[in-house]
């Protein structure tokens, strides 16, 4: 009996092995400079290395590269968007932006317009705000491309911690109903994280809290803040 009982869960587990090894989510793995992908548990090729770049999957899709187009595959290899996109970013929340000809947009699964292409410039989604451009002026939109907080702003960064720094001549914070919460009065500012935000007042850069109390200096170089910031806003 124990010994049947051994051969039993002894199979039991190899099936169990063999279901998760073949669901798992495909790899990208390159070969000769081109992406393909594979199963991260048998090593099976998915799809052959011929696209320029590739992405890992998110929300069952990754976005693949060949020539200076983009578009989607499935976690079957399969070309289900087609590449012809200038700019894409995975899925957030089952919406991707995506650029053509200059105007940014968001596409569902199917590749359907959800938010038309208006935009000069679109980020994606963070907890159902969206920060985008038109016209040359700052905004952020839900979901259902409404515009939540209005493009009056000459730029913006994303939300974090429940407040964005924006940009009207000068910077300050709103909330996420779009409210102003710190006033714009720095020469630039930047997300806040465990409370404290990196802002300058033009003559020097120290760190705020949400109720706009001066926290501590800054105490890098001025190098090394400049190099931050340009990474900041790319």
């Amino acid at each position: 009996m124990k010994l049947q009982l051994t051969r039993i869960f002894f199979t039991l587990a190899l099936v169990l092995t063999f279901s998760i090894s073949f669901s798992q989510t495909p790899v990208r793995f390159y070969q000769h400079a081109k992406a393909g992908y594979k199963n991260p548990g048998t090593g099976a090729v998915i799809v052959e290395p011929k696209y320029d770049a590739g992405s890992d999957f998110k929300e069952g899709f990754a976005i693949v590269m060949m020539g200076r187009k983009r578009g989607y595959i499935n976690e079957k290899g399969e070309v289900v968007i087609p590449l012809q996109y200038d700019d894409a970013s995975q899925f957030f929340g089952g919406l991707a932006r995506v650029t053509m000809a200059g105007k940014s947009g968001y596409i569902n699964y199917k590749g359907e317009y959800v938010i038309q292409p208006i935009y000069n410039f679109a980020d994606d989604f963070v907890n159902g705000l969206a920060r985008v451009a038109r016209n040359g002026k700052f905004g952020f939109i839900n979901t259902s491309g409404e515009a939540v907080i209005p493009f009056i702003y000459d730029d913006a960064r994303n939300f974090a911690e429940g407040l964005a720094a924006v940009k009207k001549d000068k910077w300050g914070f709103l909330d996420e109903k779009g409210n102003v919460k710190i006033p714009l009065q720095y020469q630039d500012a930047f997300f806040f994280h465990d409370g404290i935000a990196r802002v300058s007042d033009g003559k020097k850069n120290f760190y705020i809290d949400k109720g706009n109390k001066w926290v501590k200096d800054e105490e890098k170089h001025q190098e090394e803040w400049e190099t931050e910031q340009n990474k900041d806003q790319k």
